[in-house]
Protein backbone atom coordinates (compact mmCIF):
# COMPACT_ATOMS: atom_id res chain seq x y z
CA UNK A 1 0.00 0.00 0.00
CA UNK A 2 1.38 3.26 -1.11
CA UNK A 3 0.92 7.10 0.09
CA UNK A 4 0.19 9.89 -2.34
CA UNK A 5 1.86 13.41 -1.37
CA UNK A 6 1.05 16.23 -2.56
CA UNK A 7 3.16 19.32 -1.41
CA UNK A 8 0.88 22.68 -2.61
CA UNK A 9 2.16 26.88 -2.58
CA UNK A 10 0.53 29.41 -3.35
CA UNK A 11 1.80 28.80 -7.23
CA UNK A 12 0.32 25.66 -7.52
CA UNK A 13 1.54 22.01 -6.93
CA UNK A 14 5.06 21.95 -6.22
CA UNK A 15 5.72 18.53 -6.30
CA UNK A 16 3.28 15.13 -6.33
CA UNK A 17 3.48 11.65 -6.40
CA UNK A 18 1.37 8.72 -5.83
CA UNK A 19 3.63 6.00 -5.29
CA UNK A 20 5.45 6.85 -1.79
CA UNK A 21 6.68 4.61 0.78
CA UNK A 22 7.01 7.09 3.68
CA UNK A 23 6.90 10.77 3.96
CA UNK A 24 8.95 12.47 7.17
CA UNK A 25 7.43 16.03 7.71
CA UNK A 26 8.93 18.90 10.16
CA UNK A 27 5.94 19.33 12.46
CA UNK A 28 5.89 21.96 14.66
CA UNK A 29 6.10 19.36 17.83
CA UNK A 30 9.01 17.35 16.11
CA UNK A 31 9.85 15.67 12.93
CA UNK A 32 7.22 13.12 12.16
CA UNK A 33 7.29 9.94 9.92
CA UNK A 34 3.86 9.17 7.96
CA UNK A 35 3.28 5.59 6.54
CA UNK A 36 0.38 3.74 4.62
CA UNK A 37 -2.39 3.37 7.19
CA UNK A 38 -1.98 6.37 9.25
CA UNK A 39 -4.60 8.07 11.30
CA UNK A 40 -5.82 11.45 10.10
CA UNK A 41 -4.15 14.22 11.40
CA UNK A 42 -3.77 17.71 10.65
CA UNK A 43 -0.72 19.67 11.80
CA UNK A 44 1.70 22.97 11.38
CA UNK A 45 4.75 22.61 10.01
CA UNK A 46 8.12 24.08 10.68
CA UNK A 47 10.38 25.56 7.58
CA UNK A 48 12.55 22.32 7.13
CA UNK A 49 12.74 19.02 4.85
CA UNK A 50 10.35 16.76 4.22
CA UNK A 51 12.00 13.82 3.61
CA UNK A 52 10.78 11.15 0.62
CA UNK A 53 10.53 7.57 -0.12
CA UNK A 54 9.82 6.62 -3.24
CA UNK A 55 10.25 3.25 -5.12
CA UNK A 56 13.35 2.86 -2.64
CA UNK A 57 14.81 6.50 -3.51
CA UNK A 58 15.10 9.29 -1.06
CA UNK A 59 14.30 12.70 -1.28
CA UNK A 60 13.73 16.28 -0.03
CA UNK A 61 11.89 18.83 -0.45
CA UNK A 62 13.07 21.89 1.06
CA UNK A 63 9.28 23.82 2.57
CA UNK A 64 8.50 27.02 4.05
CA UNK A 65 6.49 27.05 7.17
CA UNK A 66 2.81 25.21 6.65
CA UNK A 67 0.36 22.76 7.17
CA UNK A 68 0.03 18.91 6.43
CA UNK A 69 -3.25 16.80 6.60
CA UNK A 70 -3.12 13.08 6.76
CA UNK A 71 -6.47 11.62 5.66
CA UNK A 72 -6.66 8.39 4.05
CA UNK A 73 -3.41 7.41 2.39
CA UNK A 74 -3.25 11.04 1.11
CA UNK A 75 -0.66 13.22 2.48
CA UNK A 76 -1.11 17.11 1.35
CA UNK A 77 1.36 19.81 2.64
CA UNK A 78 0.50 23.17 2.17
CA UNK A 79 3.03 25.67 2.27
CA UNK A 80 4.08 29.44 1.18
CA UNK A 81 7.60 27.70 -0.77
CA UNK A 82 9.06 24.14 -1.46
CA UNK A 83 12.05 23.01 -3.92
CA UNK A 84 13.47 20.02 -4.61
CA UNK A 85 17.11 20.66 -2.66
CA UNK A 86 18.90 18.05 -5.80
CA UNK A 87 18.11 21.22 -8.10
CA UNK A 88 20.08 23.90 -5.55
CA UNK A 89 23.47 24.44 -4.82
CA UNK A 90 24.26 25.26 -1.84
CA UNK A 91 26.68 28.50 -2.59
CA UNK A 92 23.46 30.18 -4.15
CA UNK A 93 21.30 29.17 -0.93
CA UNK A 94 24.30 30.57 1.58
CA UNK A 95 24.45 33.80 -0.01
CA UNK A 96 20.64 33.84 -0.47
CA UNK A 97 20.65 33.42 3.05
CA UNK A 98 23.48 36.10 4.14
CA UNK A 99 21.28 38.76 1.75
CA UNK A 100 18.06 38.12 3.34
CA UNK A 101 19.53 38.56 6.71
CA UNK A 102 21.81 41.84 5.82
CA UNK A 103 18.76 42.92 4.26
CA UNK A 104 16.40 42.60 7.30
CA UNK A 105 19.54 43.87 9.81
CA UNK A 106 19.21 47.33 7.61
CA UNK A 107 15.58 47.24 6.75
CA UNK A 108 15.32 46.95 11.16
CA UNK A 109 17.81 50.13 11.49
CA UNK A 110 16.12 52.12 8.78
CA UNK A 111 12.61 51.02 10.43
CA UNK A 112 11.19 49.71 7.53
CA UNK A 113 7.45 48.52 8.14
CA UNK A 114 6.53 45.46 9.64
CA UNK A 115 5.48 44.04 6.53
CA UNK A 116 8.64 44.23 4.40
CA UNK A 117 10.46 42.84 7.55
CA UNK A 118 8.53 39.86 7.65
CA UNK A 119 8.76 39.03 3.78
CA UNK A 120 12.50 39.85 4.54
CA UNK A 121 12.36 37.14 7.26
CA UNK A 122 10.03 34.57 5.33
CA UNK A 123 12.95 34.46 2.83
CA UNK A 124 15.82 33.90 5.44
CA UNK A 125 13.48 31.35 7.28
CA UNK A 126 13.15 29.17 3.85
CA UNK A 127 17.16 29.73 2.83
CA UNK A 128 17.79 27.96 5.84
CA UNK A 129 15.32 25.34 5.56
CA UNK A 130 16.73 24.48 1.96
CA UNK A 131 19.95 24.49 3.74
CA UNK A 132 19.07 22.05 6.40
CA UNK A 133 17.05 19.99 3.55
CA UNK A 134 20.49 19.74 1.42
CA UNK A 135 22.59 19.28 4.16
CA UNK A 136 19.92 16.10 4.86
CA UNK A 137 20.33 15.22 1.58
CA UNK A 138 24.57 14.30 1.62
CA UNK A 139 24.01 12.21 4.78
Amino acid sequence: MALALEIVTPDGVAWHNADVSSVTLPATSGEIEILAGHIPLITMLNAGAVGVVAKGREENIAIDKGYARIMGDVVSVLTEAAVNVEKLDISDIERAKEEALKAIEDAKKNRIDDDEIERLEAIARFSIAQQLAKGKKKS
